[in-house]
């Protein structure tokens, strides 16, 4: 009869580290693209805000970045949130199987 250490021995084997690996770089790629759309986007804006020259026309661009923003942060806030999921799924698979019912 195997012991309880035994068995989590064999589930920590059972991690599939390459897959653990290929979550955790998506993850890395998905936060380092949102951060550089977002750091051109904030350049983007700033170089507009430059020329302007209307309090109305101010108002508009910053309407327009914020909610452009905001929509942009939501959507990979979202997807990254996912990736998350996804990857803690798969890295802690091992450890709740060892608790599941046989």
């Amino acid at each position: 009869m195997a012991s309880d250490n035994d068995r989590q021995g064999k589930h920590l084997a059972m991690i599939d580290f390459a897959s653990v690996q290929k979550h955790l770089s998506s993850i890395t790629t998905a936060q380092t693209d949102f951060a550089k759309s977002s750091f051109e986007a904030s350049k983007a804006y700033f170089e507009k805000l430059a020329g302007v020259k209307s309090p109305d026309k101010f108002v508009e661009l910053t309407t327009e970045y914020a909610k452009s923003a905001q929509e942009t942060f939501v959507a990979e806030a979202t997807k990254i949130g996912e990736l998350y999921k996804t990857f803690a799924q798969e890295a802690f698979k091992p450890f709740t199987s060892s608790f599941l019912p046989k």
